[in-house]
């Protein structure tokens, strides 16, 4: 997946527009975000209630406070990729590669990128769909948790892969799924306030990530 990944983001696929070149072509950066339909309801078990309000979920949107309508969200992503890019790091969106959804549906596009991804980061802003973004990242998660991919034990605690996801989320946005990226699977947390503080956040944890590869004892992907 990760040469295809490569190769598609250079040519363009699926209507997709092929991105310019970057300095760090075997760096992917895959940048999630609530931006996308999402049938969350066909990956819920058969006895689940939609409904249930324990199930995991992001903000959900607010008419006088939210900050945020679709558009908006897909275009801060873009953006945040873009920043990314121009660092030198190859970061794109699941809609940049191009797959079809009658070929992958959205969740396993997700886990399948974050697998073949150095890092991933999830862009949480102040908006709402709600049921579907939490299980999409809870499905991402669950696969780091259970992999032994960066060469730990699956067992391991915490797993080494967690070391590459980080949630990127406003302050405003309250949500039982991030409480549990941190307490569940150690994962990493930021909040951000703008788009430049958005890029800068994104472009230091994936600076991190690459000097563990370069410098310690995180495997190295290329």
């Amino acid at each position: 997946m990760r040469q295809r990944i490569i190769e598609n983001l250079s040519r363009g696929c699926g209507g997709s527009d092929a991105l310019s070149p970057v300095e760090r072509e075997q760096f992917l950066v895959y940048v999630m975000g609530p931006y996308r339909t999402f049938d969350a309801e066909a990956l819920l078990p058969d006895d689940a209630d939609s409904t249930d309000d324990a199930l995991p979920s992001f903000a959900t949107w607010n008419e006088r406070s939210g900050s945020y309508a679709e558009d908006d969200v897909l275009r801060l992503l873009q953006e945040t990729r873009d920043c990314l890019r121009e660092r030198g790091f190859n970061a794109f969106l699941a809609i940049d590669v191009g797959i079809d959804l009658e070929e992958m549906d959205a969740a396993t596009q997700s886990i399948e990128f974050a697998r073949a991804s150095n890092a991933t980061v999830f862009v949480a802003p102040a908006v709402g769909d709600n049921l579907g973004v939490g299980i999409e990242i809870g499905s991402v998660l669950e696969d780091m948790l259970g992999s032994d991919g960066d060469g730990d034990p699956a067992d391991a605690s915490p797993p080494r892969r967690a070391e590459r996801f980080m949630v990127a989320t406003e302050p405003d946005v309250r949500s039982a799924m991030l409480g549990a990226v941190h307490t569940r699977w150690d994962g990493s947390v930021r909040t951000f306030d703008d788009a430049t503080a958005l890029c800068r956040l994104c472009a230091q944890f994936c600076t991190h990530v690459q000097n563990e590869e370069l410098y310690g004892d995180l495997r190295r992907l290329d």
